[in-house]
């Protein structure tokens, strides 16, 4: 296994366009359920931005949006 350069840096939740969400620990609880689901399941919810269909992991973890549109936010690209 070749070891990292001093130089070359790991992605970090510092790193730009990194995301952090801030939980209580009952709040982490409820949503830890849905942290592993891939991104077609339990696809119950609908966007809060462009109301397309998302899964019960955005609706906890992408603040309610699908992948298109949090990644906008994330990135500040947002109109």
């Amino acid at each position: 296994m070749k070891k990292k350069q001093k130089n070359e840096q790991e992605e970090s939740i510092w790193s730009e366009g990194a995301f952090a969400l801030r939980l209580s620990p009952s709040d982490m609880k409820i949503r830890m359920r849905t942290f592993h689901m891939k991104h077609d399941e339990e696809m119950n919810f609908d966007c809060s931005k462009c109301k397309t269909k998302i899964s019960a992991h955005n609706k906890d973890w992408h603040y309610g949006m699908c992948d298109e549109c949090f990644d906008k936010k994330i990135s500040n690209k947002e109109n």
